[in-house]
């Protein structure tokens, strides 16, 4: 043994190769325990995409990858130890400036941990977007209706929050657009004076566009009214010879505003009796009017209602009475006298509206005479006339009757 240490001693090649031999045994046996492996492990890929806004951009077509694949190698244990949490993996978009394609790099991955490991590749390296402008642009907010209301019903005060609607979305989406709508149906109208809704946008053929769907909210305002004749009566008389003609209303009708359960049952609006007494002459007048408590009367309508009273002259008609019209009474009952009127008509005048005159005939009138005590002979009597309801009869009338002995008579 002394003889073997002297000879390590004395040779030095022999040394370098015994640590050579210790070395070889090291690593045989630590590749055994601990070789070399390969790991792919999937990263979070972080971005800067609010960089995309500030330029007024979108990303169209392919999407942003949220994840990157990163290979690493090194000893089993120590990629064992490793943990997606030990990298940060980023992809800059701020120098995305222009719409259009661009290829972005994606950069290695930046190693946090501890461990001595070594990224071979990453997958993607890189990835191809397409960007688009975001255009913004103000369009009215129309309404359209559909359905029907009952007859004599409309809306009206009609308002529309917001009245203009700010679109802002990728350019080819805008560019798109013809008008915003928002859409009332008409046989959904009950008490409800507000309707909170979305707006619709549409394209020039008539189309809905999709992306806006759901993002334009409005406020639709409104009154429900319905159209109303007013009624109006009047209290005393006119002047003597005059006469109450018509009430005339301008506008004719008003619109009267309310919930719908009260106005299906309104037909009429009355208004305050208006005075005529001793009046001989058209006059125009305010009108009061009686409404039904939850109902008001549209202030526009409102603003210009009044009435004209028109009053006129009543009119006098003459109408000829023939005489085979007169009936006699009181005559000699024994059958020895005949009695006959003139045969001249009797020219008498009647006073009245003229609607109501102009359509009197002469059989409407009612003549008569009475002979009782007259004896043979021509006598001038008095006529009694008796004519319609609303008529007035001007004057007193007489008539020839002629009383002859009736020579053929043969028995009373």
């Amino acid at each position: 043994m002394n003889k073997l240490n002297e000879l390590f001693k004395k040779d030095s090649v022999i040394k370098i190769i015994s640590v050579l031999i210790a070395v070889f045994i090291w690593f045989l046996v630590l590749e055994i325990e601990n070789p070399y492996e390969e790991r792919t492990l999937s990263i979070p890929l972080q971005n800067n995409i609010e960089m995309l806004r500030v330029n007024n951009l979108q990303i169209t077509g392919n999407q942003l990858p949220t994840t990157v694949d990163v290979k690493i190698k090194g000893r089993r244990y120590n990629v064992s130890s490793v943990s997606v949490n030990d990298f940060r993996a980023f992809i800059d978009l701020s120098e995305i400036t222009t719409a259009g394609s661009s290829v972005i790099k994606i950069d290695i991955p930046e190693y946090t941990g501890k461990e001595d490991i070594l990224i071979t590749s990453i997958n993607p390296s890189s990835v191809k977007l397409d960007f688009e402008r975001i255009v913004g642009k103000q369009y009215p907010v129309n309404v359209e209706f559909k359905g029907k209301l009952p007859a004599g019903y409309e809306l009206v005060n009609l308002t529309v929050d917001p009245g203009n609607m700010i679109l802002e979305e990728l350019e080819s989406s805008i560019s798109r657009v013809d008008k915003v709508v928002a859409y009332i149906n008409l046989d959904e109208i009950g008490d409800n004076t507000e309707i909170i809704m979305r707006g619709t946008a549409i394209d020039t053929n008539g189309e809905i566009v999709k992306q806006f769907e759901g993002k334009i909210p409005v406020i639709v305002r409104f009154n429900l009214a319905k159209q109303l004749p007013v009624a109006a009566t009047t209290r005393g008389v006119p002047e003597s010879d005059y006469y109450l003609k018509e009430v005339r209303f301008t506008p004719s009708k008003i619109r009267v505003l309310g919930p719908r359960k009260i106005l299906d049952g309104l037909n009429v609006i009355e208004a305050e009796p208006i005075d005529i007494t001793g009046l001989s002459s058209n006059f125009n007048t305010p009108v009061t009017l009686k409404l039904p408590e939850g109902v008001t009367v549209l202030k526009e309508d409102l603003e210009k209602l009044t009435a004209e009273v028109v009053i006129e002259n009543l009119a006098i008609r003459r109408i000829n009475i023939p005489a085979s019209q007169i009936s006699i009474f009181g005559s000699d009952m024994s059958g020895n006298k005949v009695y006959r009127v003139s045969d001249r008509p009797v020219l008498i005048a009647i006073k009245g509206r003229p609607d109501i005159i102009n359509a009197v005939k002469t059989t409407d009138i009612s003549a008569s005479i009475q002979v009782s005590g007259f004896e043979e002979g021509e006598h001038e009597v008095p006529l009694t006339l008796k004519v319609p309801d609303n008529v007035i009869l001007i004057g007193e009338y007489t008539v020839n009757v002629i009383i002859e002995k009736d020579t053929g008579a043969t028995s009373p």
